[in-house]
């Protein structure tokens, strides 16, 4: 499936703005994965999916901000078997121990978002 470039543009955007830790508020990346999520959610249903394949292939990302921001959106979207893959995959990794808790981290930050 091909991609629409505008919609991975827009996607991009909001795992990079605002940054992680650029103030008290996006700590652990709470406005990106609350953003990504709402983006989600008012997409049509080919749009969703294109946008779950770019979560599913950042959460396996080298890129330790990308791929707990994704895990944590996954998480939100109660895609858990995707979160499962994403875990599975950090167990192979050089530092698996930092990296899971990374992914612990961005599902913690996706509870409180989905319980507030």
């Amino acid at each position: 499936m091909e991609l629409d470039n505008s919609l991975e543009e827009e996607v991009l955007h909001l795992y990079q703005n605002p940054m992680i830790g650029a103030s008290y508020t996006n700590t652990y990346g709470e406005e990106n994965i609350r953003n990504l999520v709402g983006k989600y959610r008012s997409l049509n249903e080919p749009s969703m999916q294109e946008m779950l394949e770019m979560l599913i292939r950042f959460s396996q990302s080298t890129d330790l901000a990308t791929c707990f921001i994704s895990v944590g959106v996954l998480h939100a979207l109660g895609k858990n078997e995707d979160v499962q893959e994403a875990y599975r995959w950090a167990k192979n990794q050089e530092d698996p121990a930092r990296i899971i808790s990374h992914f612990d981290i961005g599902k913690s930050v996706a509870d409180y978002f989905t319980s507030a």
